[in-house]
């Protein structure tokens, strides 16, 4: 956990209009921290970490899969009878698996600022500059320092000057560090059906299989919670003889549909747009705030 540990809500900011405030206990930490946390759980209980290797393919008969690796310049081919891809956006096991799914990217940018800002430290604030719903960017503050979080954070550059003006923040500063990640674009194949994050024994979990909201752009929760269902299938097929793919497809029934739904609410919200940012930004609360009641 970093300061200031919980959040108590969510603020969205759009012009003109008084900011949106969902009171949302949410719990803070930094990625890495929670990687590290989660790998020596799973030390604890006895599983075999294997750090700097790189996964080159797969290939899966009925009872065996085969995976190669590669460890410096020596490669190893490894024998097991399950596999879960939880390696992210630009998963190497799902193109292994699925080497004819076309994916599309867009990039999410982070940027860290030492200091604070004038503003509420324990929000996660959203900014609408424009009166449309997916032009925005995130401002949260992280133990002695704010993050600045978005897609196409130099197309709003102007926009984020101003605001960190009006914060009191000089934004000619430059940040301390920033990084990046890929977010998978494939809602459609996805909730169509026309595309299963499983296949045999091999499960997708996270953003592999894009499992990311599609309002908050979230994926932390939706990993774990696809993670504890492969887990589950691998323990069903392992006890009963049959293939994961089906007891995990079957389980992931439900959180497809939560994400068909939030994809059709994504797209109400391009309608709202339409009516006023008054409106706009109330059905964007709603919105928001369903997508929290999830995790």
């Amino acid at each position: 956990m970093v300061d200031p540990h919980y959040l108590s809500g969510h603020m969205l900011h759009f012009p003109g209009v008084e900011p949106q405030v969902i009171e949302w206990q949410t719990p803070i930490a930094w990625r890495r921290d929670l990687d590290f946390w989660m790998n020596r759980k799973a030390e604890e209980e006895g599983v075999e970490i294997r750090d700097r290797i790189r996964f080159l393919g797969l290939t899966q008969t009925e009872n065996q899969c085969r995976v190669t690796v590669r460890k410096g310049s020596k490669e190893q081919e490894l024998s097991t009878r399950f596999v879960i891809g939880a390696d992210g956006a630009a998963s190497a096991v799902r193109k292994s698996l699925f080497p004819s799914l076309k994916v599309h990217y867009s990039a999410a940018i982070r940027e860290c600022y030492e200091g604070s800002i004038d503003i509420e430290r324990d929000c996660f604030h959203w900014f609408f500059p424009k009166p449309i719903p997916h032009t925005r960017f995130d401002i949260i503050h992280k133990g002695d320092c704010f993050l600045i979080e978005g897609g196409g954070l130099g197309a709003l550059r102007d926009e984020i000057n101003q605001t960190l003006t009006n914060l009191g923040f000089d934004p000619s500063t430059k940040p301390v560090w920033k990084d990046g990640c890929l977010v998978p674009r494939f809602y459609k194949t996805l909730i169509s059906g026309a595309f299963s994050p499983a296949l045999g024994n091999v499960l997708l979990i996270g953003d592999a299989a894009n499992l990311i909201l599609p309002i908050t752009y979230e994926g932390i929760g939706p990993a774990l919670q696809s993670g504890l269902l492969a887990a589950a299938a691998i323990s069903e097929a392992a006890e009963q003889g049959t293939r994961a793919a089906d007891a995990y497809l079957r389980e992931m029934g439900s959180m497809l549909d939560v994400l068909r739904g939030l994809y059709s609410l994504s797209k109400e919200l391009e309608k709202k747009a339409d009516e006023g940012v008054q409106q706009l930004s109330r059905a964007m609360r709603e919105a928001y705030e369903e997508t929290l009641k999830i995790g």
